[in-house]
Protein backbone atom coordinates (compact mmCIF):
# COMPACT_ATOMS: atom_id res chain seq x y z
CA UNK A 1 0.00 0.00 0.00
CA UNK A 2 3.02 2.35 0.81
CA UNK A 3 3.97 1.86 -2.87
CA UNK A 4 0.85 2.60 -4.13
CA UNK A 5 1.03 6.12 -2.19
CA UNK A 6 3.89 6.85 -4.00
CA UNK A 7 3.00 6.05 -7.47
CA UNK A 8 0.14 8.26 -6.79
CA UNK A 9 2.60 10.75 -5.92
CA UNK A 10 4.17 11.96 -9.58
CA UNK A 11 0.66 13.59 -10.70
CA UNK A 12 2.33 13.64 -14.56
CA UNK A 13 1.94 9.93 -15.12
CA UNK A 14 -1.28 8.90 -13.81
CA UNK A 15 -1.62 6.15 -16.82
CA UNK A 16 1.17 4.12 -15.66
CA UNK A 17 0.42 5.17 -11.79
CA UNK A 18 -2.77 3.77 -12.17
CA UNK A 19 -1.78 0.77 -14.40
CA UNK A 20 0.49 -0.32 -11.35
CA UNK A 21 -2.57 0.34 -8.67
CA UNK A 22 -5.16 -1.79 -10.67
CA UNK A 23 -2.15 -4.48 -10.66
CA UNK A 24 -1.11 -4.15 -6.93
CA UNK A 25 -5.12 -4.10 -5.87
CA UNK A 26 -6.18 -6.98 -8.05
CA UNK A 27 -3.21 -9.38 -7.00
CA UNK A 28 -4.95 -10.09 -3.70
CA UNK A 29 -7.93 -11.36 -5.69
CA UNK A 30 -5.89 -14.67 -6.91
CA UNK A 31 -4.35 -15.09 -3.28
CA UNK A 32 -7.61 -14.97 -1.91
CA UNK A 33 -9.64 -17.19 -5.06
CA UNK A 34 -6.25 -19.75 -3.87
CA UNK A 35 -7.22 -19.79 -0.46
CA UNK A 36 -10.59 -19.95 -0.88
CA UNK A 37 -10.04 -22.76 -2.97
CA UNK A 38 -7.55 -24.36 -1.33
CA UNK A 39 -9.64 -24.49 2.15
CA UNK A 40 -12.97 -25.66 0.22
CA UNK A 41 -10.74 -28.39 -1.08
CA UNK A 42 -9.47 -29.50 2.23
CA UNK A 43 -12.76 -28.77 3.83
CA UNK A 44 -15.25 -30.56 1.92
CA UNK A 45 -13.10 -32.98 -0.03
CA UNK A 46 -13.88 -32.33 -3.43
CA UNK A 47 -12.14 -32.40 -6.91
CA UNK A 48 -10.29 -28.95 -6.98
CA UNK A 49 -11.82 -28.55 -10.13
CA UNK A 50 -15.39 -28.92 -8.89
CA UNK A 51 -14.60 -26.87 -6.24
CA UNK A 52 -13.41 -23.84 -8.24
CA UNK A 53 -16.58 -23.91 -10.37
CA UNK A 54 -18.24 -23.96 -6.75
CA UNK A 55 -16.31 -20.88 -5.64
CA UNK A 56 -16.43 -18.60 -9.04
CA UNK A 57 -19.64 -16.25 -7.93
CA UNK A 58 -17.37 -15.74 -4.51
CA UNK A 59 -14.08 -14.94 -6.85
CA UNK A 60 -16.65 -12.60 -9.20
CA UNK A 61 -17.36 -10.67 -6.41
CA UNK A 62 -14.45 -10.01 -4.80
CA UNK A 63 -12.87 -9.12 -8.09
CA UNK A 64 -15.49 -6.43 -8.31
CA UNK A 65 -14.97 -4.94 -4.89
CA UNK A 66 -11.56 -4.39 -5.73
CA UNK A 67 -11.98 -3.50 -9.14
CA UNK A 68 -14.65 -0.77 -7.92
CA UNK A 69 -12.20 0.44 -5.09
CA UNK A 70 -9.51 0.30 -7.20
CA UNK A 71 -11.82 3.12 -9.44
CA UNK A 72 -13.41 5.14 -7.09
CA UNK A 73 -9.19 5.91 -5.58
CA UNK A 74 -8.37 6.36 -9.17
CA UNK A 75 -11.40 8.98 -9.64
CA UNK A 76 -10.20 10.83 -6.01
CA UNK A 77 -7.27 11.22 -6.87
CA UNK A 78 -8.21 12.81 -10.49
CA UNK A 79 -10.44 15.13 -8.37
CA UNK A 80 -7.48 16.10 -5.85
CA UNK A 81 -9.95 14.84 -3.24
CA UNK A 82 -7.96 14.08 -0.14
CA UNK A 83 -9.98 10.72 0.78
CA UNK A 84 -8.61 8.69 -1.57
CA UNK A 85 -5.67 8.70 1.15
CA UNK A 86 -8.09 7.25 3.79
CA UNK A 87 -9.91 5.19 1.10
CA UNK A 88 -6.79 3.35 0.20
CA UNK A 89 -6.03 2.91 3.86
CA UNK A 90 -9.16 1.34 4.18
CA UNK A 91 -7.76 -1.43 2.13
CA UNK A 92 -6.19 -3.46 4.80
CA UNK A 93 -8.88 -3.18 7.04
CA UNK A 94 -11.25 -4.93 4.08
CA UNK A 95 -8.73 -7.48 3.55
CA UNK A 96 -9.28 -8.49 7.37
CA UNK A 97 -12.92 -8.65 6.64
CA UNK A 98 -12.71 -10.62 3.42
CA UNK A 99 -9.63 -13.39 5.25
CA UNK A 100 -12.31 -13.59 8.34
CA UNK A 101 -14.57 -14.75 5.58
CA UNK A 102 -12.42 -17.39 3.95
CA UNK A 103 -11.71 -18.86 7.48
CA UNK A 104 -15.46 -19.15 7.75
CA UNK A 105 -15.61 -20.82 4.52
CA UNK A 106 -13.72 -24.22 5.93
CA UNK A 107 -16.14 -25.23 8.35
CA UNK A 108 -13.60 -26.65 10.93
CA UNK A 109 -15.12 -25.68 13.85
CA UNK A 110 -17.63 -27.39 15.70
CA UNK A 111 -20.12 -25.22 15.63
CA UNK A 112 -20.47 -25.17 11.67
CA UNK A 113 -19.31 -22.89 8.68
CA UNK A 114 -21.57 -20.21 9.51
CA UNK A 115 -21.28 -20.09 13.13
CA UNK A 116 -20.36 -17.01 15.06
CA UNK A 117 -16.94 -18.18 15.91
CA UNK A 118 -16.11 -18.84 12.28
CA UNK A 119 -14.07 -15.98 12.16
CA UNK A 120 -12.46 -16.13 15.46
CA UNK A 121 -8.57 -16.74 14.14
CA UNK A 122 -8.98 -13.39 12.39
CA UNK A 123 -10.72 -11.67 15.25
CA UNK A 124 -8.31 -12.51 18.05
CA UNK A 125 -4.92 -11.58 15.66
CA UNK A 126 -6.84 -8.11 15.23
CA UNK A 127 -7.44 -7.38 18.81
CA UNK A 128 -3.40 -8.37 19.39
CA UNK A 129 -2.06 -6.26 17.17
CA UNK A 130 -4.94 -3.39 18.44
CA UNK A 131 -3.51 -4.22 22.07
CA UNK A 132 0.30 -4.42 21.08
CA UNK A 133 -0.27 -1.37 19.17
CA UNK A 134 -1.18 1.03 22.14
CA UNK A 135 2.08 0.02 23.91
CA UNK A 136 3.94 0.82 20.50
CA UNK A 137 2.03 4.20 20.88
CA UNK A 138 2.70 4.61 24.28
CA UNK A 139 6.33 4.43 24.05
CA UNK A 140 6.65 6.19 20.60
CA UNK A 141 5.16 9.33 22.28
CA UNK A 142 7.34 9.02 25.12
CA UNK A 143 10.58 8.49 22.38
CA UNK A 144 9.41 11.48 20.68
CA UNK A 145 8.82 13.39 23.48
CA UNK A 146 12.30 12.36 25.26
CA UNK A 147 14.64 12.50 21.99
CA UNK A 148 13.54 16.76 21.87
CA UNK A 149 14.79 17.22 25.34
CA UNK A 150 17.75 14.40 25.89
CA UNK A 151 20.20 17.49 24.25
CA UNK A 152 19.97 19.85 27.17
CA UNK A 153 18.71 17.00 29.83
CA UNK A 154 21.96 15.76 30.10
CA UNK A 155 24.40 18.49 28.94
CA UNK A 156 23.90 22.33 30.14
CA UNK A 157 20.76 21.55 32.76
CA UNK A 158 20.89 21.52 36.32
CA UNK A 159 18.14 18.79 37.15
CA UNK A 160 18.25 19.76 40.99
CA UNK A 161 17.34 23.38 40.25
CA UNK A 162 15.05 22.42 37.97
CA UNK A 163 12.94 20.21 40.59
CA UNK A 164 13.01 22.67 43.26
CA UNK A 165 13.65 25.87 42.65
CA UNK A 166 10.64 27.98 42.02
CA UNK A 167 12.22 31.00 39.48
CA UNK A 168 10.46 29.93 35.79
CA UNK A 169 12.66 33.00 33.57
CA UNK A 170 13.34 31.10 30.61
CA UNK A 171 13.34 34.54 28.49
CA UNK A 172 16.36 35.75 30.34
CA UNK A 173 18.85 37.55 28.36
CA UNK A 174 21.16 37.68 31.62
CA UNK A 175 20.04 34.95 33.77
CA UNK A 176 18.01 32.40 32.15
CA UNK A 177 16.38 30.08 35.41
CA UNK A 178 14.28 26.83 34.46
CA UNK A 179 12.57 26.42 37.84
CA UNK A 180 9.33 24.16 38.02
CA UNK A 181 8.77 23.76 41.54
CA UNK A 182 6.58 26.56 41.39
CA UNK A 183 5.08 24.90 38.28
CA UNK A 184 4.58 21.56 40.13
CA UNK A 185 2.72 22.69 43.16
CA UNK A 186 0.26 24.87 40.89
CA UNK A 187 -0.52 21.47 39.01
CA UNK A 188 -0.82 19.50 42.19
CA UNK A 189 -2.71 22.09 44.49
CA UNK A 190 -5.27 23.20 41.49
CA UNK A 191 -6.01 19.07 40.96
CA UNK A 192 -6.10 18.44 44.53
CA UNK A 193 -9.03 21.29 45.30
CA UNK A 194 -10.32 20.13 42.28
CA UNK A 195 -10.75 16.44 43.19
CA UNK A 196 -12.38 17.74 46.80
CA UNK A 197 -15.06 19.34 44.56
CA UNK A 198 -15.82 16.74 41.96
CA UNK A 199 -15.31 13.45 44.01
CA UNK A 200 -18.08 14.12 46.21
CA UNK A 201 -20.64 15.49 43.64
CA UNK A 202 -19.62 12.45 41.20
CA UNK A 203 -19.61 9.41 43.73
CA UNK A 204 -22.94 11.22 44.95
CA UNK A 205 -24.20 11.35 41.68
CA UNK A 206 -23.14 8.11 40.84
CA UNK A 207 -25.12 6.78 43.88
CA UNK A 208 -27.80 8.36 42.46
CA UNK A 209 -28.67 7.49 39.48
CA UNK A 210 -27.84 4.02 40.28
CA UNK A 211 -29.53 3.23 43.06
CA UNK A 212 -32.24 6.01 44.30
CA UNK A 213 -33.55 7.36 40.66
CA UNK A 214 -36.18 5.71 38.87
CA UNK A 215 -35.59 4.20 35.16
CA UNK A 216 -36.94 7.87 33.22
CA UNK A 217 -35.00 9.65 35.70
CA UNK A 218 -32.16 7.76 35.14
CA UNK A 219 -31.60 7.74 31.37
CA UNK A 220 -32.51 11.52 31.61
CA UNK A 221 -29.45 12.13 33.89
CA UNK A 222 -27.39 9.83 31.50
CA UNK A 223 -27.79 11.96 28.61
CA UNK A 224 -27.13 15.32 30.22
CA UNK A 225 -24.18 13.71 32.21
CA UNK A 226 -22.88 12.97 28.24
CA UNK A 227 -23.07 16.42 27.31
CA UNK A 228 -21.34 17.43 30.05
CA UNK A 229 -18.18 15.36 29.00
CA UNK A 230 -18.53 16.26 25.46
CA UNK A 231 -18.09 20.13 26.11
CA UNK A 232 -14.90 21.11 25.07
CA UNK A 233 -12.30 22.10 27.60
CA UNK A 234 -11.37 25.63 26.02
CA UNK A 235 -15.47 26.39 26.61
CA UNK A 236 -14.97 25.75 30.05
CA UNK A 237 -12.07 28.09 30.18
CA UNK A 238 -14.43 30.66 28.33
CA UNK A 239 -17.05 30.22 31.26
CA UNK A 240 -14.09 30.02 33.99
CA UNK A 241 -12.92 33.44 32.11
CA UNK A 242 -16.30 35.40 32.19
CA UNK A 243 -18.79 33.76 34.47
CA UNK A 244 -16.77 32.22 37.56
CA UNK A 245 -14.53 35.41 37.31
CA UNK A 246 -17.13 37.89 38.43
CA UNK A 247 -18.58 35.38 40.85
CA UNK A 248 -15.32 34.62 42.78
CA UNK A 249 -14.78 39.22 42.89
CA UNK A 250 -18.30 39.42 43.97
CA UNK A 251 -18.24 36.76 46.80
CA UNK A 252 -14.83 36.90 48.29
CA UNK A 253 -14.43 40.23 47.22
CA UNK A 254 -10.82 39.30 45.34
CA UNK A 255 -9.10 41.48 43.20
CA UNK A 256 -9.47 39.08 40.23
CA UNK A 257 -11.22 36.06 39.60
CA UNK A 258 -8.61 34.25 38.04
CA UNK A 259 -7.33 32.18 40.77
CA UNK A 260 -6.70 28.53 41.71
CA UNK A 261 -10.43 28.52 42.89
CA UNK A 262 -11.75 29.17 39.43
CA UNK A 263 -9.28 26.27 37.55
CA UNK A 264 -10.65 23.60 40.32
CA UNK A 265 -14.31 24.13 40.11
CA UNK A 266 -13.44 23.99 36.20
CA UNK A 267 -11.62 20.77 36.72
CA UNK A 268 -14.15 19.17 38.81
CA UNK A 269 -17.05 20.23 36.28
CA UNK A 270 -14.71 18.30 33.52
CA UNK A 271 -14.29 15.50 36.00
CA UNK A 272 -17.63 15.00 36.94
CA UNK A 273 -19.12 13.16 34.14
CA UNK A 274 -16.05 10.50 34.10
CA UNK A 275 -15.97 10.00 37.78
CA UNK A 276 -19.80 9.46 36.96
CA UNK A 277 -19.91 7.14 34.61
CA UNK A 278 -17.29 4.43 35.69
CA UNK A 279 -18.69 4.65 39.07
CA UNK A 280 -22.36 4.20 38.22
CA UNK A 281 -21.20 1.32 35.59
CA UNK A 282 -18.92 -0.32 38.83
CA UNK A 283 -21.99 -0.01 41.23
CA UNK A 284 -24.28 -1.31 38.63
CA UNK A 285 -21.84 -4.41 38.34
CA UNK A 286 -22.58 -5.67 42.13
CA UNK A 287 -24.45 -8.79 41.72
CA UNK A 288 -27.94 -8.66 43.03
CA UNK A 289 -28.00 -11.43 44.67
CA UNK A 290 -25.81 -8.95 47.08
CA UNK A 291 -28.78 -6.48 47.20
CA UNK A 292 -31.48 -9.06 47.99
CA UNK A 293 -29.40 -10.53 50.37
CA UNK A 294 -28.74 -7.19 52.56
CA UNK A 295 -32.82 -6.50 52.22
CA UNK A 296 -33.82 -10.08 53.01
CA UNK A 297 -32.20 -9.29 56.33
CA UNK A 298 -33.90 -5.76 56.94
CA UNK A 299 -31.39 -3.31 56.07
CA UNK A 300 -32.66 0.15 54.35
CA UNK A 301 -31.76 1.03 50.84
CA UNK A 302 -29.23 3.55 52.56
CA UNK A 303 -27.65 1.09 54.28
CA UNK A 304 -27.48 -1.45 51.59
CA UNK A 305 -25.58 0.98 49.38
CA UNK A 306 -23.41 2.25 52.21
CA UNK A 307 -22.65 -1.49 53.81
CA UNK A 308 -22.70 -3.69 50.64
CA UNK A 309 -22.60 -1.82 46.94
CA UNK A 310 -19.25 0.65 48.05
CA UNK A 311 -17.40 -2.05 49.55
CA UNK A 312 -17.91 -4.50 46.63
CA UNK A 313 -17.32 -1.63 44.17
CA UNK A 314 -14.12 0.09 45.87
CA UNK A 315 -12.05 -0.86 43.11
CA UNK A 316 -14.47 0.70 40.19
CA UNK A 317 -15.07 4.04 42.21
CA UNK A 318 -10.81 4.02 42.80
CA UNK A 319 -10.51 3.78 39.36
CA UNK A 320 -13.16 6.54 38.66
CA UNK A 321 -11.47 8.78 41.02
CA UNK A 322 -7.85 8.32 39.35
CA UNK A 323 -9.47 8.43 36.22
CA UNK A 324 -10.69 12.01 36.86
CA UNK A 325 -7.83 13.26 38.43
CA UNK A 326 -5.76 12.31 35.35
CA UNK A 327 -8.28 14.01 33.19
CA UNK A 328 -7.45 17.26 35.96
CA UNK A 329 -3.77 16.77 35.83
CA UNK A 330 -3.76 16.75 32.24
CA UNK A 331 -5.96 19.55 31.27
CA UNK A 332 -4.61 22.23 29.20
CA UNK A 333 -6.95 25.02 28.56
CA UNK A 334 -9.26 25.69 30.86
CA UNK A 335 -6.49 25.96 33.78
CA UNK A 336 -4.82 28.39 30.96
CA UNK A 337 -7.80 30.61 30.67
CA UNK A 338 -9.11 30.22 34.02
CA UNK A 339 -6.15 30.29 36.95
CA UNK A 340 -4.21 33.51 36.22
CA UNK A 341 -1.07 31.79 34.17
CA UNK A 342 1.17 33.40 36.69
CA UNK A 343 4.22 31.63 38.38
CA UNK A 344 3.83 31.62 41.82
CA UNK A 345 4.00 29.07 45.04
CA UNK A 346 0.61 28.66 45.58
CA UNK A 347 -0.96 29.75 49.50
CA UNK A 348 -4.65 29.43 49.01
CA UNK A 349 -7.62 28.92 46.93
CA UNK A 350 -7.47 32.57 45.83
CA UNK A 351 -3.71 32.60 44.31
CA UNK A 352 -2.61 32.90 40.87
CA UNK A 353 -0.97 29.75 39.70
CA UNK A 354 0.37 28.52 36.71
CA UNK A 355 0.18 25.02 35.34
CA UNK A 356 2.98 22.66 33.84
CA UNK A 357 0.50 21.81 31.16
CA UNK A 358 -0.49 25.51 30.70
CA UNK A 359 3.12 26.98 30.91
CA UNK A 360 3.95 24.06 27.54
CA UNK A 361 0.77 25.05 25.82
CA UNK A 362 1.37 29.29 26.32
CA UNK A 363 5.45 28.61 25.48
CA UNK A 364 6.29 26.38 23.25
CA UNK A 365 4.38 28.13 20.07
CA UNK A 366 6.78 31.46 20.49
CA UNK A 367 10.26 29.13 21.29
CA UNK A 368 12.70 28.67 18.41
CA UNK A 369 12.79 24.95 17.76
CA UNK A 370 16.07 23.26 18.95
CA UNK A 371 17.35 26.32 21.58
CA UNK A 372 17.34 25.41 25.28
CA UNK A 373 14.09 26.90 26.08
CA UNK A 374 12.20 24.77 23.40
CA UNK A 375 14.11 21.42 24.89
CA UNK A 376 13.04 22.36 28.09
CA UNK A 377 9.41 22.46 27.30
CA UNK A 378 10.07 19.18 26.46
CA UNK A 379 11.55 17.70 29.47
CA UNK A 380 8.38 19.11 31.35
CA UNK A 381 6.70 17.03 28.87
CA UNK A 382 8.77 13.87 30.09
CA UNK A 383 7.67 15.68 34.02
CA UNK A 384 4.37 14.86 33.16
CA UNK A 385 4.85 11.34 31.98
CA UNK A 386 6.39 10.19 34.98
CA UNK A 387 4.58 12.34 37.27
CA UNK A 388 1.48 9.95 35.95
CA UNK A 389 3.13 7.00 35.23
CA UNK A 390 3.82 7.58 39.48
CA UNK A 391 0.10 8.35 39.92
CA UNK A 392 -0.83 4.99 37.92
CA UNK A 393 1.78 2.91 39.65
CA UNK A 394 0.17 3.69 43.09
CA UNK A 395 -3.24 3.00 42.13
CA UNK A 396 -2.54 -0.37 40.95
CA UNK A 397 -0.25 -1.42 44.26
CA UNK A 398 -3.17 0.24 45.69
CA UNK A 399 -5.85 -1.77 44.03
CA UNK A 400 -3.78 -4.58 44.43
CA UNK A 401 -3.96 -4.29 48.17
CA UNK A 402 -7.34 -3.99 48.43
CA UNK A 403 -8.07 -7.25 46.16
CA UNK A 404 -5.92 -9.38 48.91
CA UNK A 405 -7.20 -7.58 51.46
Amino acid sequence: MNFIQICFSFKGRINRTTWWMMQLLTLPIFILASVITYNAYTALSMPILITSVYLIPIVLILVLIWVSLAVTTKRLHDRDKSVWWLLINFIPIIAMFELGFIKGTRGDNRFGADSETSSETVIETLIRLCGFSCIIFVFGIFFFVFREGTGFLFDGLNLGQFLTSPEWYPTSLSNKRYGTLALILGTFSVTALAMCIAIPFGLGAAIFVSEFCSPKLRETFKVIIELLAAIPSVVWGFIGLTLMNQLIIAVFKAPIGLTMLNGSIMLALMSVPIIVSIAEDSLKAVPDSYREAAEALGATRWQVTYRVLLPAAKNGLLAAVLLGAARSIGETMAVLMATGHSVNIPSGPLSWIRTLTATIAAELGEVARGDEHYQVLFIIGVLLFTITFVVNLIADLVIKGIRQE
